[in-house]
């Protein structure tokens, strides 16, 4: 009926039809009424129907003429029921969609989070709701004292098979290993404690303390909370992704320790400078292992009052200029032409010092070895080693050179000179040898330059 309704069909279509209907069945009534084979009472039966029959047909066609002056009404009523369907075919999907969505919504549910509790926790620290079936359960919360007991030796057991499986850099001083954590020493430097288990890695090593070295008089240097846990996690995560993570640790905390040391020496000369050394000694930064002259590029020179002239290295070398010329009319020193000792990083990074001249060791009458004490910094102590030992060595050469002098004896009446090194602070005792001079045969031999 659906279908049927949606079909139109002109009225001017229909009224031909039926009047064309009505014709032929006309014409047909009238070819068999002129065969004798029908009587007049069968004649005029057929003849009533045909007329009944157009009637009914007219006054159909009638109706329906009257019927259509109310199309629009007939097409509002069409469309509502059109919309009606398509309305009842959307609730239909509807229906189905939320029912396969109701299954879907049994696995996509949110849990319902305790909001309250967890703010207990994170504010108080504590959780007063806990259920009491949980006290009755008897569950520990931490392993029994046969249990950790396992658990360490097994852990230290790991942790001795770890330290076997990567090599050490040969500059480690001191590996120990107890209470299942690995201590790692270089003298002068640094103390690093470690163990395993960095971010629950057990291949992983985790940094549990870490501690330096190096200091001064007044102590070692300590670094701040902030900068030891900063250093503390690059070196762990450096370390868990290297092959060979100890060699990480000693490179990074070696470069360290070296800017560490240099900057206390520098600080070190600086003071010295200001104060009571201030007339004695020069100094200037170095790069690239030679000293800065005038304002040349990738050189470092520091001025009267300890600033720096330009940027250097990182950790420059420094080089030090003691017992100085001064030139009387001009009141200026010439450091190029006075001694010097030098302090700088060598190529593996370690801090050496150096003497400009050749000076000899009055205590193993070898060649002195200038070397600084990084737990306890004291740039003092290493100048007054250099000025004894370059002093020593130029009174040897005032004695071979009197020693070749054949005209020069000892007599009685003559005047010794003797230099005996005082007990300082710094327990630097040495003493020189002795050298006899005939007063009166000196003023006659040639003169000597000391």
């Amino acid at each position: 009926m659906a279908e049927l309704g949606q079909q139109t069909v002109e009225f001017s279509t229909l009224v031909r039809r039926a009047a064309e209907e009505s014709f032929l069945s006309l014409k047909d009534l009238v070819e068999s009424s002129k065969s004798s084979e029908q009587s007049d009472s069968d004649k005029k039966i057929s003849l009533l129907k045909y007329i009944v029959k157009s009637q009914q047909r007219m006054l159909r066609l009638n109706v329906l003429a009257k019927w259509c002056q109310q199309v629009p009404l007939v097409q509002y009523c069409q469309q509502l029921a059109s919309t009606l369907s398509s309305h009842d075919t959307c609730f239909t999907e509807a229906a189905d969609s939320l029912f396969f969505m109701h299954e879907g919504l049994q696995q996509a549910r949110a849990p319902i989070y305790d909001v309250p509790s967890a703010i207990e926790v994170l504010l108080m620290g504590t959780y007063q709701r806990l259920p009491k079936c949980i006290e009755d359960m008897g569950i520990q919360s931490t392993l029994t004292e046969n249990e950790q007991k396992e658990a360490l030796k097994k852990l230290d057991t790991l942790l001795r098979s770890k330290l076997l499986e990567v090599s050490l850099p040969k500059e480690i001083s001191e590996v120990k290993v107890s209470d299942c954590t690995a201590l790692l020493r270089v003298d002068g430097e640094f103390k690093v404690l470690l163990t395993l288990g960095y971010r629950g890695h057990l291949s992983m090593w985790r940094i549990l303390h870490l501690e330096l070295l190096v200091g001064e008089r007044s102590g070692l240097v300590k670094l701040e909370e902030l900068r030891r846990h900063a250093l503390g996690d690059d070196l762990e995560r450096r370390m868990a992704a290297a092959e060979n993570p100890f060699m990480i640790l000693y490179s990074i905390l070696h470069e360290f320790c070296v800017a560490l040391i240099m900057d206390t020496v520098i600080r070190q000369v600086q003071a010295l400078r200001q104060g009571r050394w201030k007339d004695a000694i020069r100094f200037e930064l170095l790069s690239d292992g030679s000293a800065g002259q005038g304002g040349s590029a990738g050189s470092m020179q520091m001025t009267h009052d300890g600033e720096a002239d330009s940027a250097g290295l990182r950790t420059p070398g420094l080089k030090i200029a003691y017992w100085l010329d001064f030139d009387k009319t001009s009141g200026a020193s010439d450091s190029g032409s006075c001694p010097f000792i030098k302090i700088e990083p060598g190529p593996d990074l370690q801090i050496k010092g150096l003497h400009g001249t050749f000076v000899i060791d009055p205590l193993t009458g070898k060649e002195a070895e200038f070397s600084l004490d990084q737990s306890c910094i004291d740039v003092e102590k290493l100048l007054l080693r250099a000025i004894a030992c370059n002093r020593y060595t130029r009174l040897l050469e005032v004695h071979r050179e009197l020693g070749r002098n054949g005209q020069i004896c000892q007599v009685a009446g003559d005047v010794v000179l003797q230099c005996h090194a005082s007990e300082s602070d710094t327990d630097y005792k040495k003493i020189y040898s002795s050298i006899t001079l005939d007063m009166h045969e000196l003023e006659k031999s040639p003169s000597i330059d000391f």
